[in-house]
């Protein structure tokens, strides 16, 4: 094994990093600095292994001091825990006089990976993982490691690292040019095919909508169906399907489980909840929760939306823009690291930013009616809260409309997200 480890070490410092490494918005210095190990999370597919090159891009170190073996490699299908130790014994027999910063790419192919993890730690050496979501959550990582660890997660594209990956620049003045046409045909395929990387850089549309339906499938049935051993895999799909079909809707669980009875489902509250938990923790479905003081309440009923718009998409048999808008807006929140909150009382609030700032999601207000009742709820919402300013997000509309002493202004979806730091910090 020792031989084969070396060959490893060897080929990727040969290979080097890829050239068409493109960086995504996450704030490397927490782990560039750390002595514990780094532990990468997030849906398959959205770049974990990709982070990691560009962490050791950051890290500027010779290749030569840098081990990095994927445990996917079909060359370590022999690998055991008792081989863990070989890795530094390759590496020493090769490079006797230098430290390896050690990079273990889905190293939760390997039982008691995590003992090897925690060696590593205690003897000072630097170390990144990744691992499938179905084996590394964030509740075993404490457990395995002994709180040794920093988590960096990692999702797919928002839209401004989208625009990125389709390299194309934009200024602060983009919502008055006309290159916001070129935006607007670029935040179309978004919102309709979602951010995996792999995805936005494919040119083809069939191999998109293969790939997203690929990737859905082994999260489906690996990160969730498998690991949490649920019995019923078609009752779990219908439950998902009900989901696509009311994402940002808000529901109970009790909901649920009358939607269930007419298809022949006679299921406990509690399984439908376990079943929600899953595709939480399996990156399939994001949460959001009723902005009430009261856990009781908060807990009574929530909104979900899914990780990705493209798999929103493998659900929609016609076109639901308003559905994949909303969906949109929910995912670039939560790559922010933002957990999600609406309203809901006399008037209903899709999003809830800071502690006050209300945000609505419409299409389109050509009708008057449907401008009437956005506009309304926001500011009926801005009386109870006591602020000013509220935002309705649309596809392409501006404006700006003053109603008893509040301030609503209309805003092109895309614009809100290419901006959305400072709408979260101002």
């Amino acid at each position: 094994m020792k031989e084969i480890l070396k060959s490893l070490i060897i080929r990727f410092q040969e290979n080097g990093l890829p050239q068409d490494l493109a960086q995504r918005d996450v704030n490397l210095a927490p782990f560039l600095e750390t002595n514990n190990a780094v532990v990468i999370s997030g849906p398959r597919r959205a770049g974990k292994t990709y982070l990691m090159f560009q962490i050791m891009a950051e890290l500027n170190h010779p290749l030569t001091e840098i081990i990095y073996i994927n445990f996917e490699d079909n060359v370590l299908v022999d690998f055991t825990p008792k081989n863990f130790e070989d890795i530094l014994t390759a590496y020493k027999e090769l490079f006797p006089e230098k430290r390896p910063v050690l990079f273990l790419d889905e190293i939760h192919n390997v039982p008691k990976w995590e003992l090897f993890v925690r060696k590593l730690v205690d003897t000072r050496h630097k170390v990144f993982v990744t691992g499938s979501n179905a084996q590394l959550l964030s509740k075993e990582y404490a457990t395995r490691l002994g709180g040794r660890y920093l988590e960096a997660q990692i999702f797919p594209l928002n839209f401004k690292e989208f625009l990125k990956f389709k390299n194309f620049e934009y200024d602060q003045n983009i919502l008055y040019s006309d290159r916001r046409f070129q935006v607007l045909s670029l935040f179309e395929e978004y919102v309709n095919l979602g951010g995996f990387p792999e995805v936005t850089l494919t040119q083809n549309p069939v191999l998109k909508e293969k790939l997203i339906d690929s990737y859905f499938k082994t999260a489906f049935f690996r990160d969730i169906v498998d690991r949490f051993k649920i019995k019923d895999e078609t009752l779990f799909e219908i439950i998902l399907k009900k989901t696509a079909e009311n994402v940002g809707q808000p529901f109970s669980y009790r909901s649920i489980q009358n939607k269930l009875q007419p298809l022949g489902y006679r299921v406990s509250s509690k399984t439908i909840i376990k079943y929600y938990d899953y595709a939480v923790k399996g990156f399939l479905l994001i949460p959001s929760f009723l902005k009430r003081e009261s856990m009781v309440q908060r807990e009574k009923e929530r909104k979900v939306y899914f990780i990705d718009n493209g798999y929103l998409q493998t659900f929609f048999i016609t076109a639901n823009m308003s559905k994949k808008l909303e969906n949109a807006v929910a995912v670039n929140l939560f790559s922010n690291g933002k957990s999600l909150f609406y309203f809901r009382n006399t008037m209903e609030i899709d999003f809830v930013l800071r502690e006050s700032v209300p945000v609505q999601v419409s299409y389109h207000l050509s009708e008057p009616a449907t401008l009437k009742r956005e506009v309304n709820s926001l500011v009926k919402y801005l009386d109870y809260v006591g602020a000013d300013v509220g935002y309705i997000l649309t596809w392409n509309d501006s404006n700006t409309i003053e109603q008893g002493g509040k301030t609503v202004k209309i805003l092109p979806c895309w614009y809100f997200l290419l901006n959305i730091d400072q709408f979260l910090k101002s």
